[in-house]
C-alpha cells in the first residue's frame, strides 16, 4: 500500500478532509503493525516527507556548429572554411530540493561581460534564474567562432575587429541555451553526487624566459603548472552515470592560427572520448590556463598537432580519476554566492562602453577594475570559485593549499573576459600575457588572494546553513539596482486559516480558496512589471484560478503544472502596472476556485521592470 505523494502536507484542512485524512492514517497503522522495522524507515522517505533535501540534475548536450563560414576567435582576424570537429553546449541543472543551480560549458574561446550579462538578464526574465545561479564557462578552443560583441579584446587587439558583429550567430548561440535549459528542466532526476582529483601531465608553462629576462610564448618545462584534475561525478538514482564535471587547466591552442577548421580543439576532442567511454556528457571545463598550454601547441591541423593522443594523455586521466570515486551521495545542498573585487586598472587604458559596469572612478584620474568572482559551495567540502579571466596558475594553486575545502576548484573562463591577471612576480619579464592582454598592475594577485580566501573563510563557511534555515519574516520588498522586486514567502504575510509557511521549501503550502499573501512594497515610480511566478502543484490541483493585486492592475490567470508538489518552476505569467508609493501587492485564489483542491505552494513572484513608465 502507497500513499499519495503528499497527502498529508496539501489535502485541505476541512473537518471532512481531517477525517478522511484521520482514516487513511489508522488504516496505514493497522496494516503497518505487522511489517517488519525497516519498514518504518522506508515510510519516513516517502515522497512527500521532508523532501526538502531531494538531489536532482538533468545534462543536456546541443549542436552550436554553424552551417556557414564564420570570423574565428583567438588569433588573428580569419574565416573558417571546414568543420574537423562539432562545437556544443552542455548544460547542466543541478537542483538540491531548494536551490536551481544552471552550469553551461561552451566550445567557445571568450566572450564579454556584457554578452553573459545579457543572457543572463533574458534568463532572469525568461525562465526566473537568479544570475548568482546561472554561470556559464567556456572551453576557450581558439577554432571556434567569435559570439557577440568584443569587449576587452578590442581595446588591446582592434585590428582583429574591423568586421561586423555577427548578430545572427549570437542570437542564435543565446537562444540553444535557453531552449537546452528548458528541457533540462523537463529532464531532471534523482541524483547522487561523488568528487575526486586526477593528474595528467598534457599541460606546461607557455612563458618562455630568454637569457635578458624577457618571456615570450613558448615552452618552459620549468615554471608553474596545475596539472590536477578536479572532478565532480553525478549519478542517477540507480548509480548510473549521468554527467562528469572536469575541471583542468589547459588553452584550447593545439590547433594555430594556420588552422581554418572549426574546432573544440583539446577540449572537445577529450569530451567525446570520455563521453563514449563512459556514456555520460562530460562538462569540459577550463581552469587558470592563463600561462599554460597544450604540450602540443599551435600546430597548422589536427594531425600535426597530435590531438587525437590528447584522448590519451588527459581523456584516460579523467577515466582514471572517475574510476577512483567509489563513494556518491544522494545529500547534497548547495550555495551560489558573489563577491566583487576592486583592483587598479592599468593607466591610460581605454575602456570599451559594453562595460561600464564592470569600473569605476577612484579619483585624481585612476580608475578601479570591477572584477566579479562567484562562489558555488557544495555540502561542507566543495567549494567552487570562478573569474571572468585568464588567471595565472600560481594564484589558483596558493588559494587551492590555503583553502579550508578539500576540494576547492577554479572555474575559469566563466561569465566573461577581463583579460589576462598575471602573477605579481611575472610582470618584471613582461611578454604577450602581461604586456599586450592584461588590463591589471602588480596589485591584482594580492585584491584576488585577500577577497577569495576572505570569502572561502569566512562569508563562504556559513552560508549554506543561513541559506537553508529559512524563516518567514514579514518585511518591506526593497528593489534592487536594476528595480527588480522578489516578493519571496519568507517576505510576505500569509493571511488564512489554512494557509502555512513550509520552512524546508520556502514556500506557503495548504494554500486554499479563502486564503492570500500579502507584500509591502514602495516603488519610487510608475511602472509596468513582467510578472514571473515560482510554484509547485500536483497536477492534479493544477489549473485553479488566481489573482495577482497592486494599487492599479490586475493580472488573472490559472495556475499551471509543475510535475508534482516537490517540483517547483518558473515561469511568465503576465504583465502588472504598479504606481509609485508604499502598497500591498496580494496574491490569492480566483473565483470558481474548486474547493476540494489547494492552488499552488507558492515560493516567490517576481517583479521584473518593463522598459519605460506605465
Amino acid at each position: 500500500m502507497k500513499l499519495p505523494g503528499n497527502y498529508f502536507r496539501h489535502q485541505p484542512s476541512t473537518p471532512y478532509k481531517r477525517i478522511a485524512a484521520t482514516g487513511i492514517f489508522v488504516m496505514v497503522i493497522l496494516y503497518c503493525s505487522a511489517m517488519p522495522t525497516g519498514f518504518w524507515n522506508s515510510f519516513g522517505n516517502l515522497p512527500g516527507q521532508n523532501n526538502a533535501g531531494i538531489f536532482r540534475a538533468a545534462v543536456v548536450k546541443i549542436d552550436i556548429t554553424p552551417s556557414q563560414p564564420k570570423m574565428l576567435l583567438g588569433y588573428n582576424a580569419r574565416q573558417s572554411t571546414g568543420v574537423h570537429d562539432r562545437i556544443y553546449h552542455r548544460i547542466v541543472i543541478l537542483n538540491d530540493g531548494t536551490t536551481e543551480f544552471c552550469l553551461v560549458s561552451s566550445d567557445i574561446c571568450v566572450i564579454s561581460p556584457s554578452e553573459y550579462d545579457h543572457l543572463a538578464s533574458l534568463l532572469y526574465q525568461q525562465l526566473g534564474i537568479a544570475p548568482e545561479n546561472f554561470w556559464w564557462t567556456l572551453t576557450h578552443t581558439h577554432s571556434a567562432p567569435e559570439v557577440g560583441v568584443p569587449g576587452l579584446p578590442e581595446v588591446f587587439m582592434g585590428e582583429r575587429y574591423k568586421h561586423p558583429v555577427d548578430t545572427a550567430y549570437t542570437h542564435f548561440v543565446e537562444q540553444k541555451i535557453i531552449e537546452g535549459i528548458k528541457q533540462a528542466r523537463k529532464q531532471l532526476v534523482k541524483a547522487r553526487l561523488g568528487v575526486g582529483w586526477g593528474h595528467s601531465n598534457a599541460n606546461i608553462n607557455r612563458r618562455a624566459i630568454d637569457v635578458n629576462g624577457k618571456a615570450s610564448l613558448g615552452m618552459n618545462p620549468d615554471g608553474p603548472v596545475d596539472r590536477r584534475i578536479g572532478l565532480i561525478r553525478i549519478d542517477k538514482e540507480d548509480g548510473t552515470p549521468l554527467v562528469l564535471l572536469s575541471n583542468y587547466a589547459i588553452h584550447g591552442t593545439a590547433l594555430g592560427a594556420s588552422n581554418l577548421e572549426i574546432s573544440a580543439d583539446v577540449p572537445g576532442i577529450v569530451s567525446e572520448y570520455v563521453e563514449e567511454k563512459t556514456g555520460a556528457l562530460l562538462l569540459f571545463i577550463n581552469g587558470a590556463a592563463g600561462n599554460l598550454a597544450p604540450i602540443y601547441s599551435t600546430y597548422p591541423n589536427a594531425a600535426a598537432a597530435h590531438l587525437s593522443q590528447f584522448r590519451v594523455l588527459l581523456g584516460d586521466k579523467i577515466l582514471e580519476a572517475n574510476r577512483r570515486i567509489t563513494y556518491t551521495t544522494d545529500q547534497v545542498r548547495f550555495f551560489a554566492g558573489k563577491t566583487v573585487i576592486e583592483t587598479p586598472r592599468k593607466d591610460n587604458l581605454t575602456w570599451p562602453s559594453d562595460l561600464g559596469n564592470y569600473t569605476r572612478s577612484s579619483g585624481n584620474g585612476k580608475h578601479l577594475i570591477k572584477l566579479p568572482a562567484r562562489f558555488l559551495k557544495i555540502n561542507d567540502d566543495i567549494a567552487i570559485w570562478s573569474l571572468p579571466v585568464e588567471l595565472f596558475c600560481e594564484i589558483s594553486n596558493d588559494i587551492r593549499e590555503r583553502s579550508p575545502y578539500p576540494y576547492t576548484f577554479y572555474y575559469g573562463y566563466t561569465n566573461g573576459w577581463l583579460g589576462y591577471l598575471p602573477a605579481a612576480g611575472e610582470f618584471k619579464y613582461g611578454g604577450y600575457e602581461v604586456e599586450i592582454v592584461c588590463p591589471y598592475t602588480p596589485a591584482a594577485e594580492q585584491d584576488v588572494k585577500d577577497d577569495v580566501l576572505n570569502y572561502l573563510q569566512g562569508d563562504l563557511r556559513v552560508k549554506l546553513t543561513a541559506e537553508h534555515s529559512s524563516v518567514n519574516r514579514p518585511a518591506l520588498v526593497a528593489a534592487d539596482e536594476e528595480g527588480v522586486l522578489v516578493l519571496s514567502a519568507e517576505k510576505g504575510k500569509a493571511v488564512g486559516s489554512d494557509i502555512k509557511y513550509m520552512p524546508e521549501w520556502k514556500a506557503f503550502g495548504w494554500f486554499m480558496g479563502k486564503d492570500k499573501v500579502e507584500w509591502e512594497i514602495c516603488p519610487a515610480e510608475n511602472k509596468a512589471y513582467m510578472v514571473i511566478l515560482e510554484w509547485s502543484v500536483a497536477d492534479d490541483h493544477a489549473g485553479q484560478p488566481f489573482i495577482l493585486e497592486s494599487n492599479s492592475g490586475t493580472l488573472t490567470g490559472n495556475v499551471g503544472k509543475s510535475g508534482s508538489w516537490e517540483t517547483f518552476a518558473s515561469a511568465s505569467i503576465g504583465t502588472l502596472k504598479i504606481k509609485a508609493g508604499k502598497q500591498k501587492i496580494t496574491f490569492k485564489a480566483g473565483k470558481n476556485f474548486d474547493p476540494k483542491k489547494a492552488l499552488l505552494d507558492l515560493r516567490k513572484i517576481i517583479l521584473v521592470p518593463v522598459n519605460g513608465r506605465m
